[in-house]
């Protein structure tokens, strides 16, 4: 086994007992989520369920990387702006 899958296996091993812990505030469906994708993609390939892991951790490292802040989603109400103006009349 190589040492990348190696890494990304015990990532897996720790973000889910952070998971079962309790220690995450707030809803949790979102990290059930993608931990879920992550253990999907590990079978084929670690590098994709690297990716769903950092998916994972995305609001702890929004708190520490503030500048973080442009990947967050729009809210309802600027997609709904947005939506309006691309559907013009046509609804």
């Amino acid at each position: 086994m190589s040492e990348e899958r190696k890494r990304v296996l015990q990532r897996f091993k720790e973000r889910l007992a952070h998971l079962e812990s309790g220690a995450i505030a707030g809803p949790a469906h979102w990290h059930l989520f993608h931990l879920h994708n992550a253990l999907n993609a590990l079978p084929e390939d670690h590098s994709v369920a690297d990716l769903h892991l950092d998916e994972f951790d995305r609001a702890d490292l929004a708190k520490e990387f503030p500048e973080m802040e442009a990947d967050k989603p729009p809210t309802a109400a600027e997609i709904r702006t947005r939506f309006d103006m691309l559907a013009g009349g046509l609804l």
